[in-house]
């Protein structure tokens, strides 16, 4: 005899368990609110494909059961799996990253029941996977960025307003803050100790405390704003606001050689076209996460040990994370292979 469970019912404890803080981190710490979010975007999807379907999904509870229930389980969750990915495939018109993602959560949620529930569901959802995403993220190469920091001609041809974007924009891909933590600076996160410039803070998505020493153009960056943000370090903007205003920035600079953006559906390349119809452009690809990943990498590309730049963006030690930020160029790759041949033959 078993005993079942509906599935969605469940899912919708497993997030009030996530939101009253009963259901904490690995490391003890509350769900975040984004967290939260993409767990209702789930339970919607699951919703959705069961109205599709007319039929509830339902979790058996498998006390004492025969082999004949254990493989009728087996084909069970296969089937669903089969299904739920053509409804996210075929209707909802998903990409590999976002499918990715929605499995993730359901598996979290199989662990939740199986660990912190201690209900005897099987381990059918370790078979849920999809093709992994592989695509370059853009991100602004060190001459890029030396640009936008000294280039006085440039400067003074742009608006007031585009200038605000450009020095936040800058002080981000120095510090390597994600932005929400960039926004909420306070003068009280700079101290000067002998001199130097420090910024220190603790990031609102780790906790860590990070210490930055802050190279002179970001010294001046944080002066120009003094007393003009009430408590605040740099200017305050949403990040729609900032996003559009850093791809005019980058557009303005000249950088608006075409990139097209490419998606992978089921592990096959799609390419991305923008409202005119037309293949993206660099500047397009530039957003409020382009500072973290451009901040990560030019600390790697610069020669800067691994183990302090991960200290300064704030990833714990094997971070799979952390790698997903390091974009290294074709112009480094290919300079660094150059180097290498000639060390070879330079060998005595």
């Amino acid at each position: 005899m078993t005993s079942t469970l509906k599935f969605t019912k469940e899912f919708e404890k497993f997030i009030q368990s996530s939101i009253s803080g009963r259901r904490l981190t690995v490391t003890g710490k509350k769900i975040r609110k984004g967290t939260i979010g993409q767990y209702n975007c789930v339970l919607q999807l699951l919703k959705e494909f069961e109205s599709i379907k007319n039929q509830e999904i339902r979790i058996v509870l498998m006390h004492k059961i025969s082999l004949r229930i254990l493989q009728k389980e087996r084909r069970y969750w296969g089937s669903f799996y089969h299904d739920f990915s053509a409804f996210l495939y075929k209707d909802k018109k998903c990409f590999d990253n976002y499918a990715a993602g929605v499995f993730r959560v359901i598996k979290t949620f199989f662990q939740y029941l199986l660990r912190e529930k201690s209900l005897p569901i099987g381990e059918f959802h370790k078979k849920f996977s999809v093709p992994p995403e592989s695509f370059t993220p853009a991100i602004l190469l060190p001459k890029q960025l030396q640009f936008l920091i000294s280039n006085a001609e440039f400067e003074a041809n742009i608006s007031m307003p585009l200038k605000r974007v450009k020095d936040i924009f800058v002080f981000g891909c120095t510090v390597g803050l994600r932005f929400q933590d960039l926004m909420n600076l306070k003068q009280k996160n700079l101290q000067i100790i002998q001199s130097e410039y420090i910024l220190i803070i603790a990031t609102q998505k780790t906790g860590s405390e990070i210490r930055i020493n802050l190279p002179d153009y970001a010294i001046d960056i944080v002066k120009k704003y003094k007393n003009r943000n009430g408590n605040y370090l740099l200017p305050r903007l949403s990040c729609t606001n900032f996003n559009l205003g850093i791809k005019t920035l980058i557009k303005n600079a000249g950088w608006d050689y075409y990139l097209p953006k490419i998606r992978h559906r089921i592990g096959k390349a799609i390419e991305i076209k923008d409202s005119k119809g037309e293949s993206w452009k660099f500047y397009q690809h530039i957003t409020a996460h382009t500072m973290r990943r451009t901040a990560i990498t030019t600390l790697m590309m610069m020669g800067l040990n691994e183990n302090i730049v991960r200290k300064i963006s704030g990833h714990a030690p094997g971070s799979k994370e952390f790698h997903k930020y390091v974009i290294l160029s074709n112009d480094y790759l290919n300079e660094n292979l150059k180097l290498a041949y000639m060390k070879l033959l330079n060998l005595s």
